[in-house]
């Protein structure tokens, strides 16, 4: 290559970066000027010549999650997360976008990551990461995890409607995103999210009270038994939560977790052989449902019948992995039947699950 050749790549090189710097510098004063959509043209710009400059993404997919352009905003914090994969922050602001966008298999995801990284997320981000992340799960069906992350943000649910329907799609286990909602639903969807609301504020005599209302008002809608007979065994009323869940598996013959929780409690009361065929049934009417699955894995396990027990239960943790319960039930089956490495695995899993911020 002849020297005025080299030196012309040489010169090009050097206006390149010169070029670059300017556009970056110029993107930064925008940014800080508050000229949000000048700051995006200039970034995207100083971008196209330098790719692999993650503040650049970075501030990109800030502009475009302020201004709601929520395409773009995935676009640039997939790019910013490919050259630092481990930013939570990065994570929880991708899986918002995807959610907007309508990706939720990948928003859920996404969250789930970013808000289980070491170190968590600040706060103003925590927050509605937690809410969305809430949301996901119970679309989901993992009612479960659901409870466990929408639960903080409870006592702030006063006037909020969105938070409400949140927190009742929930109550009233319905894999339900709230655009999802039919009208016919709503109004018991939001009575059921204002008493989980009463309910955890500890103010027991409003609480019986807005259950008494919401059995009046609703009693033939989905999940509205099911949910007082949560509420009757934390009350440590078995009995009058058995008699509640009768009532929903006959408003709702293949409500599958209803069943499941109905065979869970008898079999915490002893009575196996009764709980036994109402598992069986969960599991069939409820296949993909984790919690069926682990009843009836769970009632084979204590009738002796470890090998058929040891499937359901494996199923049930891939599909709800953040579930206790399942980890702990597994172990158990594992050491009966001998594989102890197993058993020790699922053990350590249950602990640091125990640790983790949302099982508190």
């Amino acid at each position: 290559m002849s020297s005025v050749w080299l030196l012309c790549l040489v010169c090009v090189g050097l206006w390149a970066a010169d070029d670059f710097d300017s556009l970056a510098a110029r993107a930064t004063a925008a940014r800080e000027a508050g000229n949000a959509a000048e700051a995006a043209a200039l970034y995207r710009q100083a971008l196209e010549i330098k790719p692999a400059w993650a503040e650049g993404w970075w501030y990109l997919g800030m502009a475009a999650y302020d201004a709601d352009a929520y395409p773009a905003c995935r676009e640039a914090f997939g790019k910013f997360l490919q050259l630092e994969p481990t930013s939570a922050p990065a994570a929880a602001l991708l899986g918002l976008c995807e959610y907007e966008t309508g990706a939720y298999r990948e928003a859920l995801g996404h969250l789930s990551d970013a808000r289980a990284a070491a170190g968590g997320l600040p706060s103003e981000v925590e927050q509605v990461a937690r809410f969305h992340h809430g949301l996901l799960l119970t679309a989901v069906g993992r009612f479960d995890d659901a409870t466990r992350v929408l639960k903080p943000l409870i006592p702030k649910a006063a006037g909020n409607a969105a938070l409400t329907t949140a927190i009742g799609l929930d109550a009233l286990q319905l894999p339900l995103l709230p655009i999802d909602v039919p009208e016919t639903l709503r109004q018991a969807i939001d009575a059921a999210g204002d008493t989980a609301a009463l309910w955890v504020s500890g103010d027991a005599a409003k609480t019986a009270a807005a259950f008494g209302d919401l059995l009046a008002r609703f009693p033939s809608a989905a999940g509205v038994h099911a949910f007082y007979a949560t509420y009757l065994l934390a009350g440590a009323r078995p009995e009058d939560a058995i008699r509640e869940l009768h009532s929903e598996i006959d408003l709702n013959p293949h409500n599958a977790r209803a069943r499941a929780l109905l065979a869970l409690v008898l079999e915490k009361l002893g009575n196996l052989a009764e709980a036994l065929p109402l598992a069986a049934k969960a599991a069939a009417d409820g296949p993909d449902l984790p919690r069926a699955q682990y009843a009836y894995g769970l009632l084979l396990l204590d009738t002796g019948e470890t090998a058929k027990a040891i499937p359901l239960l494996e199923a049930a943790e891939r599909a709800d992995p953040g579930q206790l319960e399942f980890h702990t039930a597994i172990a158990r089956a594992y050491s009966k039947a001998g594989r102890h490495e197993d058993a020790r695995r699922e053990r350590r899993a249950s602990i640091d699950l125990a640790r983790s911020p949302d099982a508190r």
